[in-house]
């Protein structure tokens, strides 16, 4: 997994760092190593979140909801 060097920083305190999404600082970490490895771990666990699927109730699928508006009697 290659991520951006420029995401890793140290700051003013001599901790190490790692900017997420809105250039928010995620950290402390007192080495670059570990502030690398936090980084790929919250760069895997964005990516599990993006692939989660949750399955649509039965009720809900597109079938049922079109069968559903199309007999349903129409009101005059």
């Amino acid at each position: 997994m290659t991520m951006a060097t420029n995401r890793i920083f140290q700051g003013d305190d001599g901790q190490w760092y790692f900017h997420v999404r809105g250039n928010q600082a995620a950290g402390p970490y007192g080495s670059q190593q570990d502030a690398g490895r936090a980084l790929a771990d919250h760069v895997r666990s964005c990516q599990r979140r993006t692939t989660l699927t949750v399955p649509w109730p039965r009720e809900w699928t597109p079938s049922r909801l079109l069968r559903r508006a199309v007999s349903a009697p129409r009101h005059t």
